[in-house]
Order: structure tokens, then C-alpha cells, then sequence
């Protein structure tokens, strides 16, 4: 048996459209109901809709048992597009009490909850704490005799107090006592640490699609069953079938016969890509600027790109609006000092087109976000390095692997 411990919410989404209810815990479960044959304990908060919500699941899988401490809220995630920081209903600080949940058993993964505290004494342990603005500390209120952390790079420095990676380890080694430390980087991979000097980069399998919601639950459950059943001994394999899994997941947004899909992975690519490689590259952003929602759409995708570390030139935010001529010439020096161009290509607005043109003439490399344009208008361009997506979050992963 493997204990489950995490939220339940609702999870929205503009593009592509998205209304399930999910959250960290509810979507473990499902990963490991549909994948496993283990019994699955199930511990949550909800109020009576989410209650009911489980009552269904539990008469779907015969191996799956809830507990569900009352809350009289339910959190809803609401996301532009996949990789948007979402937006959270009601306000977290409005949720001013939070119960707690209780837990003692021998296997747990276990994840940050917006609405509950937890309370758990375990042998074995996975934790993700799912907050990189107030992670909690997990061996603040519960212990485990094995702990492994799996964090991105906010988490470990916000819980760590910590800036500078020897700082951040030697907290979690020596403050937390884990047993081994995963910290996330996005398109990057993650890098497994057996202890302060022993450490593993954990590659990134590309997929054609990236549906992002869930995916790092996804690779927190995969790491945690496969440990936590025993299955694989090696922390690592652990961890690179956890990365493989969630490519699969990201690829078809589905949770049925993950496990088990060996000809999938063995299609995967792997790519090794370290930040320090990249770290001087620079992405050249090209979209129509002239309403309101063209801005929204460009200052989002430049944040998302910043976030992952990379540097960004974008002529609204570095240029400006002013004389035509001298924006024009900024523009080129922008896109002969930039790696690849990022362009959004619905409403075929002439200015972009030019600037690919330029772009296709200094043979750099393209990638678009088209959702709606028929692919005979881009004819043209068809002779350039260039790869277009329908979906806004694939098109900036693919952005990051192929600069």
C-alpha cells in the first residue's frame, strides 16, 4: 500500500481548455490507480462536492480508500495557458484556518496543501512541498526515518534561508536530515543529490507536446512509487524513469498505461542541456504589439522565458514606441544578437513577417506560435529552420531546446 497526501482543487485553463479537479494529490492517485495494482490510502481536504467527487473514484477503483477532513473551501487554479503562473480562488490569505491532517503508516508521498496542515510519521517518505512562495518545512511537524525533498530552485532557497547551492545542501543534509535531495529545473532536467558531494544530472526527454499542468506531480509520484515499492533500488533510475514517465504525460496530457509504455520511451530523445550552456544566449521576440491583448500575450511569454533563464529581447520592452526608422534599425541589431526568434504568428501582422524574413535571411532558427493561420499563408517561410506550434507552452520549451 502507498499513502497518498495532498490537495484537491479545481484547475482551469483558457488555452487549451482545461477544467478538471485535480491538484497534486488527487492527480498522484490517479496516476497510481491507473498504473499500479497497490492498494492506494488516500488522505485530503474537501467540502462536500470534493467528498462526492471521491465517493465516485472510490466506486470506480475497488483498491482505493479516502480520508477527507472537512473544508468548506474549494481552491481554484486558474491558468491563461499552461505555463502562466495561475491565478488562486478565493485568495489564500482568506483561508485563514487550516486543519490537519493526520497520517502514521509506512509508505507516503506526500505534497503541500493550500487548505490542510499535515501531521505524518512514516518510515519512508517523498515530499514536494508545491510552493515556492511559503514551502513549509516538512520535519516541522512530522518525521520519517528515510526523506527525500523534491523541490525546484525557489523552494530549496526560500526553505533554506540560502542563496548559493553548498548553503542550500548543507541545509537539507544536515538541518532536514533527507536522504537524498531532487531539485527541478523546467526544461533543464533535475539534478538528484545522494548527499552534499554526490550528485546526478537527471536529463529532460522531449516530447512533441508539453502539457505542463501536473507534471512535476507527475514525476514526484512516478519517483516516489518506484522508491517507495522497492522496484528499483537506484535512487537515479528512479529519477530518469520519473523524467521519462512525465515526457509521456506531457505528450498526450493522459494518465493510462504510462508505466508501461516502453516503446514510447525508447522513442524519447534525451537532451542534456545544462543552463550554464545557455546562459549567454538570447531569444528575439517578435509579435504584434498594438492592442491590449498583444501586450498581455507578449509580456507573459517574455516572463516565462526570463523565468527559465534566458535572456529576452523584445522590442516593446527594450525599444520601445517611438520613430519608426530607429526602431526599425534596433529591431535588426536585436534579431543579428539573437540565437533563435520566438514569433507569434496569428494575425500575420506585416511587421512580425518582416522581421522572420530577416531573420530566415541570417539563417536563424524559428519558432512560432500558430494557433489559428493556415499553414499556406507561411509559405514563404518555408524554406527557413523553422517549427510552428499550436500550443503557446510547447512552443516555448521548443524555443529553450533548440536555441
Amino acid at each position: 500500500m502507498i499513502t497518498v497526501v495532498g490537495g484537491t482543487y479545481r484547475e482551469l485553463c483558457i488555452e487549451p481548455n482545461h477544467n478538471e479537479i485535480y491538484g497534486s494529490g488527487l492527480r498522484a492517485v490517479k496516476l497510481l490507480l491507473e498504473n499500479t495494482d497497490d492498494a492506494i490510502n488516500f488522505y485530503t481536504s474537501g467540502n462536500s462536492f470534493i467528498k462526492s467527487h471521491l465517493s465516485n473514484y472510490c466506486k470506480v477503483y475497488n483498491k482505493l480508500s479516502t480520508n477527507v477532513i472537512d473544508n468548506d473551501v474549494l481552491f481554484t487554479f486558474k491558468y491563461s495557458f499552461f505555463l502562466d503562473n495561475p491565478n488562486i480562488y478565493p485568495s489564500v490569505n482568506s483561508n485563514e484556518s487550516k486543519n490537519l491532517v493526520r497520517v502514521k503508516d509506512k509508505n507516503v508521498i506526500c505534497f503541500g496543501m493550500l487548505d490542510s496542515n499535515f501531521q505524518i510519521d512514516a518510515e519512508k517518505v517523498v515530499f514536494d512541498p508545491q510552493s515556492s512562495c511559503a514551502p513549509i518545512s516538512f520535519n516541522d511537524s512530522s518525521n520519517a526515518k528515510e526523506l527525500v525533498y523534491i523541490v525546484n530552485l525557489n523552494e530549496a532557497k526560500v526553505l533554506s534561508k540560502k542563496e548559493q547551492l553548498d548553503d542550500i545542501l548543507e541545509h537539507f543534509f544536515c538541518t532536514e536530515k533527507v536522504f537524498a535531495l531532487i531539485i527541478k529545473n523546467g526544461p533543464y532536467g533535475a539534478t538528484l543529490f545522494e548527499s552534499k558531494s554526490t550528485k546526478y544530472e537527471i536529463p529532460v526527454f522531449k516530447s512533441s507536446n508539453v502539457f505542463k499542468i501536473g507534471s512535476g506531480d507527475i514525476f514526484t509520484t512516478v519517483f516516489g512509487y518506484y522508491w517507495l515499492s522497492g522496484q528499483i533500488n537506484e535512487l537515479k533510475k528512479c529519477a530518469e524513469k520519473a523524467s521519462k514517465i512525465t515526457a509521456i504525460y506531457c505528450e498526450y496530457g493522459a494518465y493510462s498505461n504510462l508505466f508501461k509504455g516502453c516503446d514510447v520511451m525508447k522513442q524519447l530523445k534525451n537532451l542534456k542541456i545544462e543552463h550554464s550552456e545557455i546562459i549567454d544566449k538570447q531569444v528575439y521576440l517578435a509579435g504584434p504589439i498594438f492592442s491590449l491583448s498583444n501586450l498581455i500575450l507578449i509580456d507573459k511569454v517574455r516572463d516565462c522565458f526570463i523565468d527559465m533563464g534566458i535572456r529576452v529581447f523584445s522590442p516593446y520592452h527594450d525599444v520601445g514606441i517611438g520613430d519608426s526608422t530607429e526602431i526599425a534599425k534596433s529591431d535588426i541589431v536585436g534579431i543579428d544578437t539573437s540565437d533563435i526568434v520566438f514569433a507569434i504568428i496569428d494575425g500575420l501582422d506585416s511587421g512580425t513577417m518582416i522581421e522572420l524574413g530577416y531573420a530566415m535571411s541570417k539563417g536563424k532558427k524559428i519558432v512560432g506560435y500558430n494557433k489559428n493561420e493556415n499553414v499556406d499563408s507561411l509559405l514563404m517561410l518555408s524554406p527557413a529552420n523553422c517549427v510552428f506550434h499550436r500550443d503557446l507552452t510547447s512552443a516555448i520549451y521548443h524555443t529553450i531546446w533548440n536555441i
